[in-house]
């Protein structure tokens, strides 16, 4: 796998991560919160926390599937079967996005467990402490590790595809590109911007999402097929 292929997997798995909807409504949720209480100094500082706790275990996540890969796959990278089912898993996830990922119009609902969601709602609103904001940081990209398991394989063979000098700038782009759109919402919060208006704009623009989540993994799919997949058979 050229360097280039392997750089474009690792961004393309970095944005389909970002698009995932469950850290930045959680976020929203922190700051809906927090703002209430008029704790605005406090209010960075947890979302800063809730930031970093995301950003590490996308980090860590990640390195554990660089480590297993390594170590348990054939040669260190994966086995062309595993392509084909990453490709029908992106696939799938991609389906699954379109049509079930929110749960009802006019909201932006997700499609979490009931208990699940009600438990990350009422952490989010009783967070008052950095250790708190830290932690359910760690707990939400575990909550959507349904969607992030292609993904993290994918985005971990690339990197071991990568010439070793490569492979923690692999790791950093992922990390950073998943976090992006937590680091947007704090900077235009931090300009200014009501909660109120982001969860409205974000309401608003659902379909939009929606669409980009889906064919953020549909089209993994296709680059993983065209420049993979068929290479590999040819």
């Amino acid at each position: 796998m050229e360097a280039y292929i392997s750089l474009s997997i690792i961004i393309l798995c970095g944005l389909v991560t970002a698009s995932l909807q469950l850290p930045l409504g959680t976020l929203l949720l922190l700051y809906h919160a927090s703002l209430g209480k008029n704790v605005r100094q406090k209010t960075k500082k947890l979302a800063s926390s809730f930031i970093s706790g995301v950003t590490l275990m996308n980090f860590l996540l990640l390195g554990t599937a660089i480590f297993l890969i390594s170590v348990l796959a054939f040669s260190g990278v994966l086995p062309d079967l595993a392509y084909v089912i990453i490709f029908g898993l992106l696939i799938a996830l991609g389906i699954v996005a379109w049509f079930f990922y929110y749960k009802r119009k006019g909201s932006t609902e997700l499609w979490l467990p009931r208990h699940l969601a009600r438990y990350i709602d009422s952490r989010a609103k009783a967070t008052n402490d950095l250790s708190e904001a830290f932690s359910l940081g760690l707990l939400v990209p575990l909550s959507e590790i349904l969607f992030a398991l292609p993904l993290l394989a994918l985005s971990a063979d690339a990197i071991l595809h990568l010439h070793t000098a490569y492979q923690a700038l692999g790791l950093v782009i992922f990390t950073v590109f998943g976090s992006l759109p937590l680091l947007i919402l704090r900077i235009f919060i931090r300009k200014g911007k009501n909660v109120a208006e982001v969860q409205r704009w974000r309401l608003k623009n659902k379909g939009f999402f929606r669409f980009f989540t889906g064919a953020g993994f549909i089209i993994l799919a296709a680059f993983l097929f065209a420049f993979v997949i068929l290479k590999g058979a040819a």
